[in-house]
Parts: structure tokens; sequence; C-alpha cells
């Protein structure tokens, strides 16, 4: 039994186990709570203009900001996303990986798990992704796509966990963070014309409701949405409109991050 097996996973499984003409138990692993969005940046905007909507939310509301966790595929990128932070003086975040103190790690738990709790940031690696209940999540970014599908549904599935159907989940990455992607993944980015949830699902060989809502969706059904209702386009993501001001116009993919960075 396993919470979250695309295809792949699950006939590699099979192999492993010598599993010839088992019966399977597939659930629909759609969280059709959670809004999905993409988009894809600049590898020279600075870290600090990709979340200022963040940073400004922070220093406006403090403990009263709505709870946010951010992903990172490695501890170095998520260092950088923290001290990002941190140079613009933004209080109520705090880091959660691999290499964090045990004692701290359980410190962040704690206040994770109580939906009032001081922390409203958390930048994290995959630690974060499983095993763990956090409070008043409804909102999840990925700085950096996971290197697999089943890891990025665990993820963003810390969000929405009370229900709330205004929850959201941001997939923000540049060209240096697409190394080493399964297909899955790699189809998922990639994808500008149909719908996220569609894509996604397609890796477990499940389908989406017929009947979902699409201004509640993702980004793309949005788009095509004439519901004409007057809360249609209250369900936007305040990063996908911004424009970034680049640090300069190259985009290439230099060697400057190991494949040992990638992973937590």
């Amino acid at each position: 039994m396993t919470a979250t097996a695309n295809k792949a996973a699950r006939a590699d499984l099979k192999r492993k186990f010598a599993l010839n003409n088992c019966h399977e138990i597939i659930d629909n692993p759609d969280r059709d709570n959670i809004k999905l969005f993409v988009k894809k940046v600049k590898s020279t905007v600075p870290i600090a203009d990709l979340f200022f909507f963040l940073i400004k939310l922070l220093r406006e509301k403090k403990e009263l900001c709505e709870r946010f966790i951010i992903f990172c595929h490695s501890i170095k990128l998520c260092s950088d996303v923290f001290s990002a932070f941190k140079m613009e003086k933004c209080h109520n975040i705090d880091m959660y990986h691999s290499k964090t103190n045990e004692a701290v790690k359980e410190n962040i738990r704690k206040d994770m798990q109580d939906a009032n709790g001081k922390i409203r940031v958390l930048i994290a690696t995959s630690a974060a992704g499983m095993g763990v209940n956090f409070q008043a999540v409804n909102n999840v970014i990925h700085f950096s796509p996971p290197k697999d599908m089943d890891s990025f549904v665990q993820q963003l599935g810390r969000a929405g966990r009370d229900g709330s159907q205004t929850a959201m989940a941001l997939l923000l990455f540049n060209s240096r963070h697409c190394r080493n992607l399964d297909d899955d993944m790699k189809k998922y980015i990639s994808n500008e014309d149909s719908c996220r949830r569609q894509v996604l699902l397609s890796a477990y060989n499940c389908n989406p409701s017929p009947d979902r809502v699409k201004h509640l969706c993702c980004d793309l059904c949005a788009g095509t949405c004439s519901c004409e209702e007057k809360n249609c386009k209250d369900y936007e993501h305040p990063c996908i409109y911004n424009e970034f001001q680049e640090t300069s116009d190259d985009d290439s993919d230099p060697e400057s991050e190991s494949d040992t960075d990638y992973f937590e």
C-alpha cells in the first residue's frame, strides 16, 4: 500500500516484488479544492523580486499573514530563499530540511500544527512533504519542480487539508530547475494549453471530475471560464501576473548548480 504512485512507480513495485497478474486498487489522487498554477520565469530574476508579493504580505500582516509553504528542490536553494526573505527583514518565517537540527524541527512542527502559530511562511525541502500534519496551510509554492510527479502531488497536498476551496498550489520555476525530472513532470511543466489537472492526473490513469468549475480548476481553465459568476476572478494567484525585473539577459543553464545540490 502506498499513498501516491504513478504508472512508472507501480510498474517498478510490481517488478521488484514479482507481482505478476496482481489486482490493483487505485484511488484518484485529485485534490479538487486546490487550484493549480504554473509560471516560468527567467533565472536572472532576483528571488526577492519573485516573492515580493509575499514579502509585502508578511510586512503588512505579520503574524496574521496567511500561511504559506515554499518547497525547494535542494537544501542550497532552500537556504537561498530563506536568506532572501531575511535580507528583506521578514519575520514569522522559518526553514525546514533534512539537515535542520532535530530540536528545531520539533519546534517547527509544533508551531505548524497550531493554526495560529507564529510561523506564517515555511521554506522547506521534501523533508516537510510527508509524515507531517501542518494546519491552516492553503497556499503551497514550489520554487522548482520536484524530480517526480509523486513528490509533487504529495507536497501540494499540504494545502487545503481543511477542505477550503480557496487553496492554491503554484509551481514557479526557471530553466535551471528543469534537470533530472521524470517524464510526467516534464509534461506537466511544458503544458501550455491543456487543463493542468488533466495532465497531472494522466500520470495516474485518472481523470478530473467532469463537473469541475473551470475558474477553480487551474489557471489555464480559468482563462476559458465563461460562468459569469461574481467571484469568477477572485481566485487568481498574486504572483501570476507580476512583471519581474531581470538582472541580465542571460538565461542559459550554466553548471553553477551541481547535481548534488539538486536533491534533498
